[in-house]
Protein backbone atom coordinates (compact mmCIF):
# COMPACT_ATOMS: atom_id res chain seq x y z
CA UNK A 1 0.00 0.00 0.00
CA UNK A 2 2.52 2.32 0.53
CA UNK A 3 3.52 1.89 -3.23
CA UNK A 4 -0.37 3.18 -4.00
CA UNK A 5 0.89 6.28 -1.61
CA UNK A 6 3.64 7.06 -3.93
CA UNK A 7 2.20 7.19 -7.09
CA UNK A 8 -0.70 9.37 -5.89
CA UNK A 9 1.95 11.89 -4.46
CA UNK A 10 3.80 11.88 -7.85
CA UNK A 11 0.05 12.79 -9.23
CA UNK A 12 0.01 15.77 -6.21
CA UNK A 13 3.49 16.80 -7.41
CA UNK A 14 2.64 17.14 -11.75
CA UNK A 15 -0.92 18.86 -10.23
CA UNK A 16 0.82 21.17 -8.38
CA UNK A 17 -1.48 19.87 -5.01
CA UNK A 18 0.22 20.33 -1.93
CA UNK A 19 -2.06 17.43 -0.13
CA UNK A 20 -4.75 14.76 -0.76
CA UNK A 21 -7.74 14.42 1.32
CA UNK A 22 -9.32 10.68 0.67
CA UNK A 23 -13.23 10.12 1.74
CA UNK A 24 -13.87 7.29 -0.62
CA UNK A 25 -10.58 5.31 -1.00
CA UNK A 26 -9.70 5.33 2.53
CA UNK A 27 -9.44 1.48 2.86
CA UNK A 28 -7.62 0.93 -0.60
CA UNK A 29 -4.94 4.04 0.22
CA UNK A 30 -5.00 2.86 4.43
CA UNK A 31 -6.17 -1.07 4.54
CA UNK A 32 -8.93 -0.57 6.98
CA UNK A 33 -12.79 0.03 7.12
CA UNK A 34 -12.57 1.91 10.14
CA UNK A 35 -10.73 5.38 8.69
CA UNK A 36 -13.51 7.76 7.78
CA UNK A 37 -10.49 10.26 6.21
CA UNK A 38 -6.73 9.97 4.52
CA UNK A 39 -4.95 12.53 4.41
CA UNK A 40 -1.80 12.10 1.69
CA UNK A 41 1.14 15.31 1.78
CA UNK A 42 3.56 15.55 -0.50
CA UNK A 43 5.64 15.42 1.58
CA UNK A 44 5.73 13.30 4.49
CA UNK A 45 3.41 10.41 6.11
CA UNK A 46 0.25 9.89 5.73
CA UNK A 47 -2.31 10.80 8.32
CA UNK A 48 -5.76 8.22 9.08
CA UNK A 49 -8.69 9.68 10.67
CA UNK A 50 -11.37 7.63 12.56
CA UNK A 51 -14.08 7.73 14.98
CA UNK A 52 -13.06 6.92 18.65
CA UNK A 53 -15.20 4.10 17.84
CA UNK A 54 -12.79 2.56 15.35
CA UNK A 55 -9.55 3.98 17.09
CA UNK A 56 -7.99 0.40 18.11
CA UNK A 57 -9.43 -1.31 14.60
CA UNK A 58 -7.82 1.44 12.51
CA UNK A 59 -4.98 1.29 14.98
CA UNK A 60 -4.66 -2.81 14.21
CA UNK A 61 -5.50 -2.94 11.01
CA UNK A 62 -3.57 -0.28 9.08
CA UNK A 63 -0.14 0.43 7.93
CA UNK A 64 -0.60 3.96 8.62
CA UNK A 65 1.07 4.91 12.03
CA UNK A 66 -0.28 8.45 12.79
CA UNK A 67 -4.12 7.71 13.51
CA UNK A 68 -6.32 10.47 14.90
CA UNK A 69 -9.54 9.98 16.49
CA UNK A 70 -12.53 12.60 16.67
CA UNK A 71 -15.36 12.11 18.96
CA UNK A 72 -18.26 14.99 18.78
CA UNK A 73 -19.31 14.33 22.56
CA UNK A 74 -16.16 14.69 25.73
CA UNK A 75 -15.90 11.43 27.71
CA UNK A 76 -13.69 9.88 29.91
CA UNK A 77 -10.59 8.08 28.14
CA UNK A 78 -8.78 5.03 28.66
CA UNK A 79 -5.24 4.97 28.74
CA UNK A 80 -3.02 5.40 25.35
CA UNK A 81 -6.53 6.82 23.43
CA UNK A 82 -5.72 9.90 21.77
CA UNK A 83 -8.99 11.30 20.94
CA UNK A 84 -9.43 14.92 19.71
CA UNK A 85 -13.18 15.95 20.88
CA UNK A 86 -14.51 17.53 17.64
CA UNK A 87 -16.45 17.10 14.47
CA UNK A 88 -14.48 15.14 11.42
CA UNK A 89 -14.10 18.10 9.26
CA UNK A 90 -12.53 20.09 12.28
CA UNK A 91 -10.14 17.82 12.96
CA UNK A 92 -9.41 17.36 8.74
CA UNK A 93 -8.81 21.23 8.97
CA UNK A 94 -6.56 21.05 11.81
CA UNK A 95 -4.57 18.56 10.23
CA UNK A 96 -4.40 20.56 6.38
CA UNK A 97 -3.32 23.21 9.12
CA UNK A 98 -0.60 21.57 10.63
CA UNK A 99 0.69 20.84 7.45
CA UNK A 100 0.36 24.37 5.87
CA UNK A 101 -1.90 22.35 2.46
CA UNK A 102 -2.58 25.72 0.31
CA UNK A 103 -3.68 23.59 -2.52
CA UNK A 104 -5.51 20.38 -1.32
CA UNK A 105 -7.36 17.94 -3.60
CA UNK A 106 -10.51 15.56 -2.88
CA UNK A 107 -11.93 12.48 -4.25
CA UNK A 108 -15.14 12.91 -3.20
CA UNK A 109 -17.28 14.50 0.08
CA UNK A 110 -20.41 15.93 0.70
CA UNK A 111 -20.93 19.15 -0.36
CA UNK A 112 -21.80 20.71 3.33
CA UNK A 113 -18.55 18.59 4.58
CA UNK A 114 -16.31 20.82 2.44
CA UNK A 115 -18.30 23.87 3.05
CA UNK A 116 -17.31 23.72 6.73
CA UNK A 117 -14.25 22.72 6.01
CA UNK A 118 -13.49 25.80 3.51
CA UNK A 119 -14.76 27.85 6.45
CA UNK A 120 -12.51 26.46 9.49
CA UNK A 121 -8.86 26.15 6.77
CA UNK A 122 -8.92 28.71 3.78
CA UNK A 123 -7.11 26.62 0.65
CA UNK A 124 -7.37 25.43 -2.54
CA UNK A 125 -9.87 22.19 -2.75
CA UNK A 126 -10.25 20.52 -6.21
CA UNK A 127 -12.36 17.72 -6.09
CA UNK A 128 -10.56 15.04 -8.79
CA UNK A 129 -12.41 11.60 -8.11
CA UNK A 130 -10.61 10.86 -11.67
CA UNK A 131 -7.35 10.92 -10.02
CA UNK A 132 -7.55 7.90 -7.90
CA UNK A 133 -9.60 5.94 -10.18
CA UNK A 134 -6.83 6.30 -12.88
CA UNK A 135 -4.96 4.99 -10.30
CA UNK A 136 -7.26 1.98 -9.03
CA UNK A 137 -7.42 0.58 -12.90
CA UNK A 138 -3.75 -0.82 -12.70
CA UNK A 139 -4.01 -3.55 -10.43
CA UNK A 140 -0.75 -4.66 -8.38
CA UNK A 141 0.39 -8.52 -8.14
CA UNK A 142 -1.24 -8.25 -4.67
CA UNK A 143 -4.39 -7.22 -5.89
CA UNK A 144 -4.85 -9.20 -8.41
CA UNK A 145 -4.20 -11.89 -6.05
CA UNK A 146 -7.44 -10.89 -4.08
CA UNK A 147 -9.59 -10.83 -6.92
CA UNK A 148 -8.56 -14.18 -7.97
CA UNK A 149 -9.61 -15.67 -4.66
CA UNK A 150 -13.07 -13.05 -4.64
CA UNK A 151 -13.75 -14.64 -7.96
CA UNK A 152 -12.70 -18.23 -6.86
CA UNK A 153 -15.44 -17.56 -3.77
CA UNK A 154 -17.99 -16.38 -6.36
CA UNK A 155 -17.29 -19.41 -8.86
CA UNK A 156 -18.63 -22.05 -5.79
CA UNK A 157 -21.73 -19.79 -4.59
CA UNK A 158 -22.77 -19.79 -8.47
CA UNK A 159 -22.18 -23.55 -8.42
CA UNK A 160 -24.20 -23.97 -5.39
CA UNK A 161 -26.76 -21.48 -7.13
CA UNK A 162 -27.05 -23.64 -9.99
CA UNK A 163 -27.84 -27.03 -7.22
CA UNK A 164 -30.66 -25.27 -5.92
CA UNK A 165 -32.54 -24.16 -9.06
CA UNK A 166 -35.94 -26.05 -8.67
CA UNK A 167 -39.40 -25.67 -9.37
CA UNK A 168 -40.64 -24.78 -6.88
CA UNK A 169 -38.40 -22.64 -5.58
CA UNK A 170 -38.44 -18.95 -4.62
CA UNK A 171 -35.50 -16.71 -6.20
CA UNK A 172 -35.14 -15.19 -2.98
CA UNK A 173 -34.10 -18.78 -1.85
CA UNK A 174 -31.92 -19.67 -4.30
CA UNK A 175 -29.87 -16.28 -3.70
CA UNK A 176 -29.64 -17.10 0.05
CA UNK A 177 -28.35 -20.42 -0.78
CA UNK A 178 -25.63 -19.05 -2.67
CA UNK A 179 -24.75 -16.14 -0.26
CA UNK A 180 -24.53 -18.48 2.42
CA UNK A 181 -21.88 -20.95 0.14
CA UNK A 182 -20.28 -17.70 -0.05
CA UNK A 183 -19.81 -16.48 3.47
CA UNK A 184 -18.77 -19.88 4.53
CA UNK A 185 -15.77 -19.72 1.65
CA UNK A 186 -14.81 -16.90 3.43
CA UNK A 187 -16.57 -13.77 1.65
CA UNK A 188 -17.35 -10.52 3.77
CA UNK A 189 -20.39 -9.81 2.23
CA UNK A 190 -21.79 -9.81 -1.10
CA UNK A 191 -20.51 -6.74 -3.57
CA UNK A 192 -24.27 -6.42 -5.07
CA UNK A 193 -27.22 -7.62 -3.89
CA UNK A 194 -27.66 -10.92 -5.56
CA UNK A 195 -29.63 -11.25 -8.52
CA UNK A 196 -31.52 -14.49 -9.54
CA UNK A 197 -33.89 -13.42 -11.89
CA UNK A 198 -36.69 -15.65 -13.27
CA UNK A 199 -39.34 -15.80 -15.96
CA UNK A 200 -40.96 -12.35 -16.42
CA UNK A 201 -38.05 -11.16 -14.25
CA UNK A 202 -34.89 -12.67 -15.99
CA UNK A 203 -35.69 -9.61 -18.87
CA UNK A 204 -35.11 -7.02 -16.32
CA UNK A 205 -31.31 -6.63 -16.17
CA UNK A 206 -31.39 -5.43 -12.57
CA UNK A 207 -33.66 -7.22 -11.27
CA UNK A 208 -33.94 -8.10 -7.84
CA UNK A 209 -34.74 -11.70 -6.20
CA UNK A 210 -38.17 -11.57 -4.97
CA UNK A 211 -40.67 -14.16 -3.52
CA UNK A 212 -41.57 -15.47 -7.47
CA UNK A 213 -41.16 -19.33 -7.71
CA UNK A 214 -38.86 -20.98 -10.09
CA UNK A 215 -41.14 -22.36 -13.36
CA UNK A 216 -40.95 -24.93 -16.19
CA UNK A 217 -40.07 -23.02 -19.48
CA UNK A 218 -38.34 -20.38 -17.62
CA UNK A 219 -34.98 -18.88 -17.88
CA UNK A 220 -33.35 -18.15 -15.04
CA UNK A 221 -30.49 -15.52 -14.56
CA UNK A 222 -28.41 -15.17 -11.88
CA UNK A 223 -25.52 -12.51 -11.24
CA UNK A 224 -23.58 -12.53 -8.11
CA UNK A 225 -20.31 -12.22 -6.05
CA UNK A 226 -18.61 -11.43 -3.43
CA UNK A 227 -15.94 -9.99 -1.19
CA UNK A 228 -12.52 -10.91 -0.10
CA UNK A 229 -10.39 -8.69 1.91
CA UNK A 230 -12.13 -5.67 0.11
CA UNK A 231 -11.85 -6.95 -3.24
CA UNK A 232 -15.08 -7.52 -5.17
CA UNK A 233 -16.11 -9.88 -7.54
CA UNK A 234 -18.87 -10.39 -10.37
CA UNK A 235 -20.39 -13.38 -12.30
CA UNK A 236 -23.38 -14.01 -14.11
CA UNK A 237 -24.71 -17.25 -15.73
CA UNK A 238 -28.22 -18.09 -17.14
CA UNK A 239 -30.06 -21.39 -16.33
CA UNK A 240 -33.26 -22.97 -18.18
CA UNK A 241 -36.04 -25.01 -16.51
CA UNK A 242 -37.03 -27.19 -19.53
CA UNK A 243 -36.30 -24.35 -21.96
CA UNK A 244 -37.98 -23.51 -25.21
CA UNK A 245 -36.12 -23.81 -28.74
CA UNK A 246 -35.90 -20.08 -28.88
CA UNK A 247 -34.66 -20.12 -25.22
CA UNK A 248 -32.09 -22.72 -25.77
CA UNK A 249 -30.87 -20.10 -29.01
CA UNK A 250 -30.81 -16.97 -26.79
CA UNK A 251 -28.37 -18.43 -24.18
CA UNK A 252 -26.21 -20.23 -26.80
CA UNK A 253 -25.98 -16.63 -28.62
CA UNK A 254 -24.91 -14.73 -25.44
CA UNK A 255 -22.27 -17.46 -25.01
CA UNK A 256 -20.91 -17.05 -28.66
CA UNK A 257 -21.02 -12.66 -27.88
CA UNK A 258 -19.02 -13.17 -24.86
CA UNK A 259 -16.18 -15.54 -26.55
CA UNK A 260 -16.36 -13.55 -29.35
CA UNK A 261 -15.56 -10.20 -26.40
CA UNK A 262 -13.06 -12.13 -25.05
CA UNK A 263 -11.57 -12.75 -27.96
CA UNK A 264 -10.64 -8.93 -28.49
CA UNK A 265 -9.08 -8.41 -25.14
CA UNK A 266 -5.48 -7.83 -24.71
CA UNK A 267 -3.13 -5.81 -23.82
CA UNK A 268 -3.23 -2.47 -25.65
CA UNK A 269 -7.02 -2.94 -27.51
CA UNK A 270 -9.55 -0.41 -27.42
CA UNK A 271 -12.48 -1.25 -25.37
CA UNK A 272 -15.13 -0.05 -27.81
CA UNK A 273 -13.42 -2.85 -29.71
CA UNK A 274 -14.42 -5.30 -27.27
CA UNK A 275 -17.99 -4.25 -27.15
CA UNK A 276 -18.26 -4.38 -30.95
CA UNK A 277 -17.37 -7.57 -31.70
CA UNK A 278 -20.18 -8.79 -28.74
CA UNK A 279 -22.94 -6.21 -29.82
CA UNK A 280 -22.12 -7.86 -33.97
CA UNK A 281 -22.68 -11.32 -33.00
CA UNK A 282 -25.88 -10.05 -31.39
CA UNK A 283 -26.93 -7.92 -33.81
CA UNK A 284 -26.53 -10.37 -36.86
CA UNK A 285 -28.92 -12.49 -35.03
CA UNK A 286 -31.57 -9.56 -34.72
CA UNK A 287 -31.66 -8.82 -31.23
CA UNK A 288 -29.96 -5.44 -31.31
CA UNK A 289 -32.59 -3.67 -29.87
CA UNK A 290 -32.72 -6.31 -26.86
CA UNK A 291 -29.12 -5.39 -26.03
CA UNK A 292 -29.06 -2.36 -24.01
CA UNK A 293 -25.84 -2.19 -22.35
CA UNK A 294 -22.56 -2.12 -22.37
CA UNK A 295 -20.43 -5.18 -22.17
CA UNK A 296 -18.69 -4.94 -19.28
CA UNK A 297 -16.50 -3.08 -16.68
CA UNK A 298 -13.42 -2.73 -14.48
CA UNK A 299 -13.68 -4.54 -11.15
CA UNK A 300 -11.86 -4.03 -7.78
CA UNK A 301 -12.41 -2.73 -4.55
CA UNK A 302 -15.39 -1.53 -6.17
CA UNK A 303 -17.58 -3.77 -8.86
CA UNK A 304 -17.85 -1.28 -11.21
CA UNK A 305 -14.49 0.63 -11.85
CA UNK A 306 -12.97 2.09 -15.03
CA UNK A 307 -12.45 1.30 -17.80
CA UNK A 308 -16.06 0.77 -19.36
CA UNK A 309 -16.24 -1.36 -22.12
CA UNK A 310 -19.31 0.20 -24.42
CA UNK A 311 -19.73 1.92 -27.97
CA UNK A 312 -18.40 5.03 -26.74
CA UNK A 313 -15.39 4.00 -24.92
CA UNK A 314 -12.40 5.94 -25.02
CA UNK A 315 -10.57 3.17 -23.11
CA UNK A 316 -7.26 1.20 -23.85
CA UNK A 317 -7.08 -1.86 -22.28
CA UNK A 318 -3.73 -2.52 -20.55
CA UNK A 319 -1.33 -4.94 -18.55
CA UNK A 320 -2.91 -5.09 -15.03
CA UNK A 321 -6.67 -4.38 -15.37
CA UNK A 322 -9.24 -6.76 -14.21
CA UNK A 323 -12.42 -6.38 -16.28
CA UNK A 324 -15.74 -7.78 -16.81
CA UNK A 325 -17.18 -9.49 -20.44
CA UNK A 326 -20.91 -9.81 -20.14
CA UNK A 327 -23.06 -9.31 -22.99
CA UNK A 328 -26.96 -9.46 -21.95
CA UNK A 329 -30.65 -9.91 -24.31
CA UNK A 330 -33.39 -8.92 -22.75
CA UNK A 331 -36.54 -9.90 -25.05
CA UNK A 332 -40.07 -9.77 -23.47
CA UNK A 333 -42.17 -12.41 -23.17
CA UNK A 334 -39.32 -14.65 -24.21
CA UNK A 335 -36.52 -14.46 -21.64
CA UNK A 336 -33.51 -12.43 -20.46
CA UNK A 337 -29.59 -14.36 -20.53
CA UNK A 338 -26.46 -12.78 -19.45
CA UNK A 339 -22.94 -14.52 -19.35
CA UNK A 340 -19.80 -12.54 -17.50
CA UNK A 341 -16.59 -13.61 -16.06
CA UNK A 342 -13.90 -11.61 -14.95
CA UNK A 343 -10.90 -10.99 -17.00
CA UNK A 344 -7.23 -10.61 -16.10
CA UNK A 345 -5.09 -8.74 -18.92
CA UNK A 346 -1.54 -9.58 -18.86
CA UNK A 347 1.51 -8.24 -20.80
CA UNK A 348 0.80 -11.38 -23.38
CA UNK A 349 -3.00 -13.06 -23.00
CA UNK A 350 -5.57 -12.96 -20.28
CA UNK A 351 -6.54 -14.89 -17.77
CA UNK A 352 -10.27 -15.61 -16.90
CA UNK A 353 -10.49 -15.66 -13.00
CA UNK A 354 -14.12 -17.11 -12.96
CA UNK A 355 -14.57 -20.42 -13.77
CA UNK A 356 -16.09 -20.59 -17.35
CA UNK A 357 -16.86 -24.62 -16.94
CA UNK A 358 -19.97 -26.18 -17.21
CA UNK A 359 -21.92 -24.82 -14.06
Amino acid sequence: MRKRIEKLKDELVKRGLDAFLAVQNTRYLAGTTAAKAVIVPTEGSPLLICSRLEFDQAKRESWIRDVRAFSGWKAPLRRGERVIFCKPWQLVANCMQELDAQAVGYDHARREFIRKLRAAYTASYRELPELMLKLRKIKSREEVSLLRRSAKIATKGMRCAAESIAVGRTELEVAAEAEREMRMAGSEGTSFPTIVASGRNSWLPHASATRKRLRRWELVVVDLGAIYNGYTSDMTRTFALSPTKKQFTLIGLVRRAQKAAIGRVRNGAKTSDVDKAAREIISRAGYAKFSPHGTGHGVGIEVHEPPGLAPDSKDILCEGMVITVEPGIYVPRLGGARWEDMIFIKARGTRILTSLEEI
